[in-house]
């Protein structure tokens, strides 16, 4: 009780410096200099190296890195992957296939599309067989975009079997940010195809796990959690071993270490099959992460500014000599602090604060307070500009020109 007062009574006597318009006007000066320095990196290709960084710099990378900090990793109850990268003949892989399902998963999915027929015809008839025993597969196509148009799906790629029976096709196509070499951090619910629907396939998969009829829904577009969540992966050869394991789950099988499969992630290159993993996970366990609205986003960008600003001016106040030093700590103190919110609230709510505004912001406070100061003592030194000079002398930095 004795430090709310304590913190009451301060508020009380320094309310005129707490709510004072410099502080505003730092802020708005800051914002300034943020978008000038934007333009730069968005309209120069001089920048481009840094314009790309900041477009692939996300919050939730730091948030990923904190949930692995000190090997706090813990296994999935629900997803168990199956590594045929060895694998190239296909009557080896039915006899995998069958061992999977002797296992007994509850479902099985299979990041892999035999696109050609083949010549060898009896192995052929096994994939065939080996996959009709298999528990509510999900099997992996691939849909093809037009030329002209890009989004716009005109054809689908699947396995050569897909005639000769009744399977559930789901889509393996990717979503990168910045180009196929940029990081993959989004996964899609649906894509159309004429009049047909087709869904991705940690979607698909996750909703034939999980007993779910899959649907069109709203939010098409979806945040993949890489979280402190680990993936047990049974080679091609040990299935039958790990029955235990395998029984009950969803049972991912593909290739592991296939470099041509590999995607770049916030937590490092990955195989393809465990970004379908993850992607999966999350909608198993979390289903859909919120967004700040750009509204509630502006707003909270104003408020961390507006007390970065009078921290600052706070520091340069109470300490004139080593404000300097004093100031780059408050605001690395301030930035911690938000960041850690932001953390608490994606992982404990779902939801997910954009913070890269407000942290740019707090960056140039201290410049653009510079140079709001440099503004002020320039109006003091001409006094025969009435209307600017009584703006300066309203300011906490106004200092009266020695006679």
């Amino acid at each position: 009780m004795k430090l709310f007062s304590y913190i009451k009574r301060k508020i009380k006597e320094n309310i005129h410096e707490i709510f004072h318009h410099d502080h505003l006007i730092v802020v708005v000066l800051a914002w300034i200099i943020t978008a000038f320095w934007a333009t730069l990196f968005i309209n120069f290709s001089l920048f481009d190296p840094v314009s790309r960084a900041l477009s692939e710099f996300k919050m939730t990378d730091i948030y990923f890195s904190i949930e692995r900090m000190g090997h706090s990793v813990k296994w999935s109850d629900d997803i168990v992957l199956i590594d045929i990268t060895e694998q190239t003949d296909r009557g080896e892989i039915a006899q995998t296939l069958r061992d999977l399902a002797a296992c007994q998963p509850k479902t099985v999915m299979m990041d892999v599309i035999f696109e050609k027929e083949g010549e060898d015809m009896i192995a052929n008839g096994e994939l065939i067989s080996a996959i009709d025993q298999l528990p509510q597969p999900v099997l992996s196509c691939k849909l093809i975009a037009s030329s002209t148009e890009q989004g716009k799906f005109v054809d689908v790629l699947k396995s050569f079997f897909e005639p000769f029976g009744t399977y559930t096709w789901a889509y393996s196509n990717v979503l990168k940010s910045n180009g196929p070499n940029g990081t993959l951090r989004d996964y899609t619910i649906s894509q159309k195809l004429d009049t047909a629907t087709y869904y991705s396939l940690p979607y698909l998969a996750a909703c034939q796990y999980m007993g779910k009829k899959p649907s069109v829904e709203p939010n098409n577009k979806r945040t993949i959690l890489y979280s402190n969540v680990e993936f047990p992966i049974v080679r091609y050869d040990s299935v039958l071993l790990n029955k235990p394991l395998i029984k009950g789950k969803l049972a991912m099988v593909g290739t592991i270490t296939e470099e041509a499969d590999m995607h770049f992630t916030p937590i490092g290159k990955m195989p393809g099959l465990k970004t379908v993993a993850y992607a999966a996970e999350t909608y198993i366990g979390h289903h859909e992460i919120s967004s700040m609205s750009n509204i509630v986003s502006g707003l909270l960008t104003l408020i961390v500014c507006l007390i970065a600003g009078y921290a600052g001016y706070l520091t340069r106040k109470k300490s004139p000599r080593f404000f300097i030093y004093w100031n780059k700590l408050v605001y690395l103190v301030i930035s911690v602090v938000f960041a850690w919110i932001g953390f608490l609230c994606f992982v404990k709510y779902d939801y997910d604060i954009s913070l890269l505004l407000p942290l740019l912001g707090v960056a140039f406070i201290e410049r653009a307070r510079i140079h709001y100061m440099w503004f002020i003592d320039y109006c003091t030194i001409h006094p025969q500009w009435k209307r600017l000079y009584a703006f300066a002398q309203k300011s906490l930095y106004f200092k009266p020109p020695k006679k």
